[in-house]
């Protein structure tokens, strides 16, 4: 069995290198674009844009993974099910089972594999990716120059166009305010306009042509005094407006740049928080003659078990709070019940936020062992290795990440736990795979229907008898 078990795992090689290559490259293929935008039109150094192309493959290594081990089990099985082979094993008495657990320990050491690899080096990936984007948007203000919104980089002067083109770099229906230190801002308008950098890349070079100056002069005596310059070319020079790439370490950091402890310690803090809060308002509705009954309203999601159904029918009679009948009783709490309200709202959320992000650290590379219980058994059904496999794995993976994704967003919205929100796509494609490869294996699972056959033995009647074996004279 040794000798089969390493004849499949080399066969998935192969596979699962060429699904990982083509699925990452899906995912980075608009990105392309725009890394080479920040080349071309943006001047930002070629070794820069590498360096982020190279730290943005860690998010992509999270989903692209468990995809090719799903695109892997589909062509293997499928080309082993095509050549006869799994016809073979069935005939040779080995269970088919057997074939599909070299797979299944290797998608355990691979999703091993990627949960230290989500805890440990994806944060840092995402830091260093984060540090970087600052540190070119530092560089470079026009990398963020969006059309109808105002550019506050630039020192001393707000920028806004109505129009740039990305290959040009030419800017129409350009608004500058020059800050005079507390004074009436200078506005300059002009029609068209370009924006570049001296040779050492420090000092930027607005080109204007055809537009208007408007200032009020500081030294005015009287409000009236008012000066309008119009012009044919105009610059500007802005000095530390642009820079050599300077890099530099930011200390605070977004949820997807902790590991799994950092963002345990953190929720852990958030939890104390909200039960000192809670404590703190028990006291002051007790003070009050609140119910003990009614202060359940406060956190319905701690309340007993029996209580929570007649909490929620009232969160749902009252636009999604539970404590308005208390508000009612008591007008003294009114304020008090509308400041808990957003407290708790507030708090919860955070704490379902930080809870998602721990609990997707693991979810994903669970996924691996899931698709090797799906992409086994319909490989064994599909028998070729095609655009069959292609279609199977974008429809099974898709449904996996709307329901990643929409499960993320029940959570954010206290919908749903977090723990079942993200694990939810695992349990159910789990269970799925389950079922489907039982099913390959001639595996009787207790809510498979039992196919009884009758049969009737070789010249017997309809009825089952059998015909006499000596004629009666």
């Amino acid at each position: 069995m040794r000798i089969l078990s390493w004849y499949i795992l080399r066969q998935h090689l192969v596979p699962f290198l060429l699904g990982l290559g083509v699925v990452t490259f899906l995912f980075q293929m608009d990105a392309l674009f725009q890394y080479l935008d920040l080349v071309l039109n943006r001047g930002v150094p070629v070794w820069a844009v590498v360096q982020m192309f190279v730290l943005s493959l860690g998010f992509v290594a999270v989903l692209s993974v468990p995809c090719a081990v799903l695109v892997a089990e589909l062509m293997v099985f499928g080309r082993l099910s095509q050549d006869n082979e799994i016809t073979a094993l069935r005939a040779s008495g080995v269970h088919l089972f057997r074939a599909i657990i070299p797979s299944l320990l290797a998608s355990v050491v691979l999703a091993i594999g990627l949960t230290l690899f989500n805890n440990h080096v994806y944060p840092e990936v995402n830091h260093a990716f984060a540090n970087l984007l600052v540190d070119i948007q530092r560089m470079r203000p026009t990398v963020r120059l969006q059309e109808g919104v105002f550019i506050t980089d630039l020192p001393g002067y707000n920028l806004l166009v109505q129009s740039v083109n990305s290959r040009t770099s030419e800017m129409r229906g350009v608004t500058i305010y020059q800050l005079n230190n507390g004074a009436t801002p200078t506005t300059i308008l002009a029609k068209t306009g370009r924006l570049s950098y001296t040779p050492d890349g420090r000092t930027a070079v607005l080109e204007l042509r055809d537009g208007e100056i408007h200032e009020i002069p500081a030294s005015a005596e009287g409000p009236r005094t008012y000066h309008k310059m119009r012009f044919e070319k105009h610059k500007i020079f802005i000095q530390d407006a642009g820079g050599m790439l300077d890099r530099t370490v930011r200390n605070s950091r977004s949820d997807r740049e902790k590991s799994a402890r950092v963002l345990l310690d953190e929720r852990k803090q958030i939890e104390d928080q909200y039960d000192r809060s809670l404590r703190v308002r028990r006291e002051r509705f007790q003070a009050l003659g609140v119910d003990a009954r009614d202060l359940e309203a406060l956190a319905p999601e701690r309340a007993p078990l029996a209580q929570r159904p007649a909490l929620r029918w009232a969160a749902l009679t009252h636009k999604g709070w539970a404590l308005a009948p208390v508000a009612q009783k008591v007008p003294a709490l009114a304020m008090d019940v509308d400041l808990w309200k957003l407290e708790s709202e507030s708090l919860r959320k955070r704490i379902a936020t930080l809870s998602v992000e721990v609990h997707k650290k693991f979810a994903l590379p669970a996924a691996c062992v899931v698709f090797v219980l799906i992409g086994a058994p319909i490989g064994m059904r599909v028998k070729r290795a095609g655009p069959a496999v292609a279609f199977l794995s974008i429809g099974f993976f898709l449904l996996y990440y709307v329901c990643l994704v929409g499960g993320e967003e029940l959570a954010d919205r206290l919908l749903l736990p977090a723990w079942l929100a993200i694990w939810l796509a695992n349990i159910l494609l789990g269970l799925l795979g389950v079922d489907l490869t039982a099913r390959a294996c001639d595996v009787r699972l207790p809510w498979h229907r039992r196919h009884v056959h009758s049969r009737v033995p070789a010249g017997a009647d309809p009825s089952g008898r059998r015909p006499a074996t000596g004629a009666a004279t």
